[in-house]
């Protein structure tokens, strides 16, 4: 613990000072996972005393969504969670939320010539199939993604101890000394040294990352775990669609006023030697007038690339870099309710989920059988398929037969990885901050919960040690000369 706080501590012992007067203005932008957690965190860390101003362009949930399909909601969005993520956990209970487990579904690896695995209605015959293909290293590949899994975990016990971040590489870094290094060497090359075949490689490992992130195993290995982790048994998602996290944490704060609004501009106002206000510049939806609104804490919970819809203006800062990243991955979601034809895909009958491990010959992802957010769906006739590009509808209807409704969504779901990883700042300023500066390690629901709960813990602690520390010491040093006047 630093000396001004060791410090702090001791006047507010003494004085009995509190910090009602110390109240910060803050504006979140961006209302999906990583905006909701940011203002969840907050409200805790600051125990109520703020207000928060959370402007939301579009739709509060950000990439997570549900589309209507026939009367019945749908994941659109972000889908699945790991029963290890401890945020999540946390926020489905406090809500109040349900859990919707997955049911057993069939489940094949198509390279667009054939099938190359699929799994049967037994499971033992299933364990029998794999082992005859590919030996024992899908379970020794489990355990090593497990252990790095589970290493990752000693993040929450950093966040509880109050430890910050103000970089991806000190965050790394701190939960273990090895782990930069998996961000500079793709995961092909670092399973080729464990010895892994090329096999595992070129079809399971390959088809994790396509189906999570449309991408292939040139991607830093870190994240190549992830999304093994990703194909793991033991997923969940919300009872009612994922969105509900967002939307409850958000809509629970009596301290958090949303602006339906897209942020045009913010500009840097310093006040002092370490002090610093912030000028949001925003228009209404719908609307061509321009507000402002001033902030002493900025939280931005959005990419910064240049390729966003609503890029923001950065001005008056001493170093303007926020926009120094490449553009983050277009996916599209394709859902269509129709008969599977299964023969298309060099099957004898009809799977429930069909993924592929190239998506140069087979043109998409992965195709599967949704269930609705309330699970109220058997058989259900609605597929939802996972492209780098829009689908034709020659190619929907050689997929498909009695197509009855079809429609198209298109994410900038996660960055474009790589083994040249940018150097993401939470910090980019004194008390402007990065949520998404995570996602240049690994994009997932709980990676975002993280960041939100570092970017909170960086604010909180700036705030109070650049703001509050100094108003009680000047305070302090008041009351000592007026007695000596006296």
């Amino acid at each position: 613990m630093n000396w001004y706080i060791i410090l702090l501590c001791i006047i507010i012992f003494e004085k009995g000072i509190c910090f009602k007067n110390c109240k910060p203005n803050i504006a979140i932008i961006g209302g999906g996972i990583g905006g909701a957690a940011s203002s969840h965190f907050l409200a805790e860390l600051f125990k109520n005393n703020l207000n928060i101003d959370l402007y939301e362009a579009k739709t509060i949930g950000g990439r997570l969504a549900t589309i209507k399909i026939n009367n019945n909601e749908f994941e659109a969005g972000g889908s699945v969670i790991h029963s290890q993520n401890k945020y999540m956990q946390e926020f489905v209970k406090l809500l109040g939320l349900e859990h919707r487990s997955f049911s057993d579904k069939k489940t094949s690896i198509w390279n667009g010539n054939e099938i190359v695995f699929e799994e049967s209605k037994w499971e033992l015959l299933s364990l029998i199939k794999l082992i005859y293909k590919y030996g024992i290293q899908p379970f020794s590949l489990n355990r090593y993604t497990t252990s790095i899994i589970n290493n990752f975990e000693k993040i929450y016990h950093l966040q509880d101890s109050g430890k910050t971040f103000t970089n991806i590489s000190s965050f790394l870094l701190s939960i273990n000394t090895e782990f930069p290094k998996l961000t500079q060497k793709s995961i092909k090359n670092v399973l080729l040294d464990l010895g892994y075949s090329e096999k595992i490689i070129n079809e399971i490992v390959k088809t994790t990352l396509v189906v999570n992130y449309g991408q292939d195993i040139n991607v830093h290995s870190f994240v190549g775990f992830v999304s093994l982790a990703g194909a793991a048994f033991n997923l969940w998602s919300v009872k009612g669609g994922n969105k509900k996290v967002p939307e409850h944490l958000i809509y629970r704060n009596k301290h958090l006023n949303v602006v339906p609004s897209y942020v045009i501009k913010i500009i840097n106002i310093p006040q002092n030697d370490t002090q610093n206000l912030y000028e949001v510049h925003y228009c209404n939806q719908g609307s061509t007038i321009i507000m402002k609104a001033i902030y002493d804490i900025v939280i931005l919970a959005i990419p910064l690339t240049h390729d966003q819809e609503f890029p923001i203006i950065f001005e008056g800062f001493p170093k303007n870099d926020f926009y120094s990243f490449e553009k983050y991955h277009e996916t599209v979601a394709t859902f269509v309710k129709a008969d599977l034809k299964p023969h298309y895909f060099g099957l004898q009958e009809e799977l429930d989920n069909i993924l592929s491990c190239d998506p140069n010959k087979t043109i998409i992802n992965s195709v599967g059988r949704l269930n609705s957010v309330d699970g109220i769906i058997k058989n259900s006739k609605v597929w939802k398929i996972f492209s780098n590009k829009s689908l034709k509808s020659k190619i929907i209807n050689e997929m498909f037969s009695n197509v009855q409704e079809t429609k198209q969504i298109f994410w900038k779901a996660y960055p474009e990885y790589s083994t040249k990883i940018h150097e993401a700042k939470f910090k980019l300023h004194d008390a402007l901050y990065h949520v998404n500066a995570i996602e240049w390690i690994a994009s997932a629901m709980e990676m975002s919960a993280i960041g939100a709960r570092n970017v909170a813990l960086l604010a909180y602690q700036d705030f109070f040690t650049k703001y509050c520390f100094e108003k009680i010491i000047k305070t302090s040093s008041s009351e000592k000369t007026s007695h000596i006047e006296l």
